[in-house]
């Protein structure tokens, strides 16, 4: 038994320190946010698809761990902007003469 945990974490702790080195999952969906502004891509091609796949998985992997957030950005998907804060005042500031006598 202590020999099945040994090899488990011999095994694990350099798989995990090397997906946290390559980070397979941030170079995928920053791939796919870089896809969506290419304009040659076409509709439901293979890459259309590719980056649909992963953007989706982002999506829902967000709302998984958000699920509160989720909920509540959908409520208030529509709602219209805030009101714009007033202009700044500029307030001149009188001139000051200077008593050269003092």
């Amino acid at each position: 038994m202590l020999t099945v945990i040994a090899v488990t974490a011999a095994v694990a702790l350099p798989a995990g320190y090397l997906l946290g080195r390559v980070q397979p999952a941030r170079r995928a969906s920053d791939w796919a946010n870089w896809q969506k502004y290419d304009r040659n891509m076409r509709r439901h091609s293979l890459r259309w698809w590719a980056v649909f796949v992963v953007l989706s998985a982002e999506n829902l992997g967000w709302l998984l761990a958000h699920p509160v957030k989720g909920w509540h950005a959908w409520q208030h998907r529509n709602d219209p902007p805030p009101p714009r804060s007033p202009a700044v005042k500029v307030r001149t500031i009188p001139d000051h003469t200077v008593d050269e006598e003092a």
